[in-house]
């Protein structure tokens, strides 16, 4: 999930916004493989992209018990399902 975030962060600085041009910016295989990433451009802005990004590295921590001694594995998750969603 991380990679994907961190893709289309770099999507976004692509010089063509075509499939065409995402999937030559991200050195995909061919352009239906940038299809997602056009997707995610239409639903998330770039600041949406870094503060998701920030989330799941504060979400990664916390899980490893930094600043969170006792939430479970499974709430730490809804957590981040709910961020990315809304």
């Amino acid at each position: 999930m991380f990679n994907y975030f961190q893709n289309l962060m770099l999507a976004y600085y692509a010089p063509k916004k075509t499939q065409e041009g995402v999937a030559e910016w991200l050195e995909l295989r061919s352009p239906w493989a940038a299809k997602d990433y056009m997707t995610g451009m239409r639903n998330y802005t770039g600041s949406k992209v870094l503060q998701i990004i920030g989330k799941i590295r504060e979400i990664d921590a916390k899980s490893k018990g930094l600043d969170n001694p006792n939430t479970p594995p499974e709430e730490l998750m809804k957590e981040l399902i709910f961020f990315i969603l809304h």
